[in-house]
């Protein structure tokens, strides 16, 4: 319940701040400063190792948390990433709806998972200049699947699943409007019948439309 109202009080978010951005354009009260960074449409995408792990039960009430049928995977390693599109509403600000998604075998088992989500990336330290301007913080929240298998059985199944997203990045090297550096990411899906981790080290890649 309370990720489903910080995923709509993130759309919210997306709205409300474009609203004041073009205020602040109209308004010669406001001055409007110029983007040095970055601005506009945004498009971007990562990918990396993910390390995860995932364990629960078969989506039936009358067989959750009864351990007899519970199923764990262990910690596995696979591949896993995402992608985003959306806008930045300042240079130290970028709010995208996205998607992300990924697998691993381990114990015996595939487990595979992703999620839709609203996702706002800030610069914190973009106002100290130089190299920080490219130091971000990323944050997503959404809704998604994920399940467990054995062969064709599914062991484990989460509908409807929860999805959190916590990440940091460093994007620092650019070629026309495309900024590229690491990101590592984790990244949390649970329901009432399963709960999976992952933890993702990679590099990202980002379009900017401006400046």
């Amino acid at each position: 319940m309370r990720v489903g109202r910080l995923w709509w009080g993130l759309i919210g978010l997306l709205f409300a701040s474009a609203s004041s951005e073009a205020r602040a354009g109209e308004d010669p009260l406001v001055p409007e400063l110029p983007a040095t960074r970055r601005s506009g449409f945004t498009l971007g995408l990562s990918s990396g190792l993910a390390v995860a792990s995932a364990s629960g039960y078969p989506n039936d009430v009358t067989q959750i948390d009864l351990p007899e049928f519970e199923s764990s995977t262990g910690v596995g390693a696979s591949l896993g990433g995402a992608f985003w599109l959306g806008g930045s509403l300042a240079d130290w600000l970028t709010v995208a709806l996205g998607y992300q998604r990924g697998s691993f075998k381990a114990n015996g088992l595939e487990a595979t998972g992703g999620s839709i989500h609203a996702r706002i990336e800030a610069y914190p330290l973009f106002f100290r200049g130089g190299a920080w301007q490219d130091a971000g913080l990323s944050l997503f929240v959404g809704t998604g699947n994920y399940d467990v298998k054995r062969a064709q059985l599914t062991v484990a199944e989460g509908e409807g699943t929860s999805a959190v997203g916590l990440g940091a990045f460093f994007e620092h090297w650019r070629f026309w409007r495309l900024a590229t550096g690491p990101d590592v990411m984790y990244v949390h899906q649970f329901s009432r019948s399963l709960s999976a981790h992952s933890l993702i080290i990679g590099w990202r890649l980002a379009y900017y439309a401006g400046p």
